[in-house]
């Protein structure tokens, strides 16, 4: 679900000046995959996302060299927030394992 959101926010906003915030609006896409579909699908949105916002939304294009800083940064926080808030906001107990796992 995430990947198919994401390639369609890529042909929507690529090349305008609105394509800088896309991995944070993106974030919200991230909380309700793990929210509904638990942690492992937060994680693999996360980083197939940061992914394919490196490689077709930001200069140069089809390389995972961003050529802004600004992008770099906004898809280092999209991954590091991603992979964060998969894991607090997951509703399966189960897909949590060792120390963070509730008792």
């Amino acid at each position: 679900m995430s990947v198919v959101i994401a390639t369609a926010l890529i042909f929507l906003v690529r090349g305008t000046q609105r394509s800088i915030l896309v991995p944070i609006v993106f974030i919200v896409v991230i909380v309700l995959c793990a929210r509904y579909f638990g942690v492992i699908a937060g994680i693999l949105g996360s980083v197939v996302a940061t992914g394919m916002f490196a490689l077709f939304l930001f200069q140069p294009y089809g390389s995972f060299r961003v050529a802004d800083h600004q992008a770099l940064s906004n898809l280092g926080l999209l991954l590091f927030a991603g992979i964060a808030l998969s894991y607090a906001n997951a509703e399966d107990d189960d897909t949590i394992s060792g120390p963070l796992k509730p008792r």
